[in-house]
């Protein structure tokens, strides 16, 4: 089938969109080796208008900008026929239209009848589940590959975690618990979060059901029971001698690291490549627990109270409705629809601890139910501002990925997690080229 476009991003006059827009044209400007030869790219929207003021604002700013001019489709979320014409176009798309739970499945079914390579930067566990179970034997018949979570959800830590399980299997060693702890930090300009994001959230809370009916009927191979000692999961706020006080990680992260080692489970991050393929180099399975890190126990207590207000509130149709109207208020004014502004992005980062434990042998103990992990390491991962830096960042990389392996059988095809996507390839090393960085800690 012939492509017009390597790269479309589609929903690119929304906040997240404008801003992979805009990193598009910054790595095109600073590395622009990471790009194929005679690469041609689009931008996506309702309104040509719109779009081609984007082009207008961003192309002065980066005059060394080494890839032609995106072209402009203009593609409606309920045009069916717009959706099926850019995804026809297009070799490598990337959705940032949400929330993905009331229109991306539009977008998926589009990108897999026209043999278009996906990714998005969903946070919506339901959602992603979902798609998983609806559409990946036909997008594996049709050799497509569909990956969700594509940006700080849940790219950092569904990696990270395969970064430990290699580094584990490079020592010769075998991992069995990982436990996951998320700090951000932020600088006087304080922190504001997108209502997008907020919006998602919403929504998530109340659709918990839904993912337990999905998973009672998926076809997925279960996790199976631990085999060295089990892992001990902290829900109430905990202090970690170490780290500090944390409390259970409520966003996707945990959903995608379960996700993707079902699918190494069942086979189907399998790839073409026979030699790099067999089972002696795919990742092991490991229990795993992530939590968030609170500064204090002041930030602790409000923690718990609007999570309290929240949790119940987004339980019922009016609930839902009074947390979307009234964002600043039920956040603490950490998400309003006003945008963020370039202080706060600037001063804010995040940093992903990993902290494993398992045995010093390549196979697990006979008995290992019964003898202590004598194994452990750390990783961490380091970013900047998760919403409006990484993930634009994260998720260029990974369409380039994609762009640039999608010959070779280096990628499974299917609906995917990121690790389960990417495991054969460099996306860590490119991500590592773009101020995301991976490390092994002493």
């Amino acid at each position: 089938m012939s492509k017009l476009y390597d790269l479309t991003i589609f929903g690119a006059t929304g906040l997240t969109g404008k801003y992979i827009v805009k990193h598009v044209y910054e790595l095109a400007s600073a590395q622009p080796d990471m790009f194929p030869s005679e690469f041609a790219w689009a931008i996506a929207g309702r309104a040509t208008g719109k779009l081609q003021a984007i082009v207008d604002e961003l192309e002065p700013m980066f005059p060394s900008c080494k890839i032609p001019r995106p072209a402009i489709l203009v593609a409606n979320i309920v045009r069916r026929e717009q959706l099926d014409h850019m995804a026809e176009s297009s070799k490598v798309l990337i959705n940032a239209v949400g929330p993905y739970r009331f229109t991306g499945e539009y977008v998926v079914r589009s990108c897999v009848e026209k043999q278009c390579h996906y990714v998005d930067v969903t946070g919506e566990p339901e959602f992603v589940e979902r798609m998983q179970r609806t559409y990946h034997h036909q997008a594996a018949k049709r050799k497509t590959t569909i990956v969700h979570s594509c940006g700080f959800d849940s790219v950092p830590t569904d990696m990270g975690v395969l970064m430990v399980k290699r580094l584990y299997q490079a020592k010769g060693w075998t991992p069995t618990q990982v436990e996951m702890f998320f700090r951000l930090r932020t600088g006087p300009a304080g922190l504001r979060g997108g209502y997008a994001t907020y919006e998602s959230a919403v929504h998530g809370f109340g659709s918990v059901e839904l993912l337990r009916e999905i998973r009672k009927v998926s076809e997925l191979t279960q996790l199976p029971r631990p085999a060295g000692p089990k892992l001990k999961f902290h829900k109430r706020l905990s202090k970690d001698k170490q780290l500090g006080y944390h409390v259970p990680f409520v966003f996707a992260d945990p959903s995608i690291v379960r996700l993707s080692q079902q699918l190494f489970l069942t086979g189907y991050a399998n790839c073409d490549d026979k030699l790099t393929s067999g089972s002696a180099t795919m990742p092991p399975t490991v229990q795993f627990a992530a939590y968030s890190l609170l500064p204090s126990l002041w930030i602790a207590l409000l923690y718990f109270i609007y999570g309290f207000v929240f949790n119940f509130l987004a339980a019922s149709p009016w609930g839902r409705q009074l947390l979307l109207a009234y964002p600043e208020t039920f956040s603490a004014g950490v998400f309003s629809r006003d945008h963020p502004s370039q202080e706060q992005l600037d001063q804010t980062s995040f940093e992903i601890t990993l902290r494993s434990k398992g045995f010093q042998t390549l196979t697990m103990p006979s008995d290992a139910a019964h003898q202590d992990l004598n194994a452990g390491l750390t990783a961490v991962v380091h970013g900047p501002e998760p919403g409006y830096v990484a993930t634009p960042r994260i998720i260029v990389q990974c369409a380039l990925t994609l762009l640039s392996n999608n010959d070779n059988g280096r990628i499974p095809v299917g609906v995917l997690t990121p690790s389960a996507a990417f495991w054969n390839t460099n996306l860590i090393d490119r991500l590592q080229e773009v101020g995301i960085t991976f490390e092994e800690r002493c």
